[in-house]
């Protein structure tokens, strides 16, 4: 695979796992919501099917992000043929 293979998987990877993880984070808070007939804090309301809806598509994109990154780390580079190998200082 190409360097700007690697580079572009690598970047959507990191991007896709930042934007998933910090989206998680916010709808397993769910720091707009109150509820102070249960509890004053947000975490201790129940979630409603849209909520848990987003926090899904949340870890999906994290899941994809991680795979994204495992891509870009898993690809090996290209090997040289050891009939193509010239002795060190000739490169042409």
């Amino acid at each position: 695979m190409k360097a700007a293979g690697k580079t572009l998987y690598a970047t959507w990877g990191t991007v896709l796992t930042l934007a998933g993880a910090a989206g998680a984070f916010v709808m397993f808070l769910q720091p707009w919501r109150s509820c102070p007939e249960i509890d004053d804090s947000s975490a201790g309301c129940p979630a409603t099917g849209s909520d848990i809806g987003l926090l899904g598509v949340a870890v999906l994109v994290l899941m994809v992000g991680i795979v994204l990154l495992t891509l870009s780390v898993s690809f090996k580079r290209g090997q040289v043929a050891s009939n193509d190998a010239r002795p060190f200082g000739k490169f042409t």
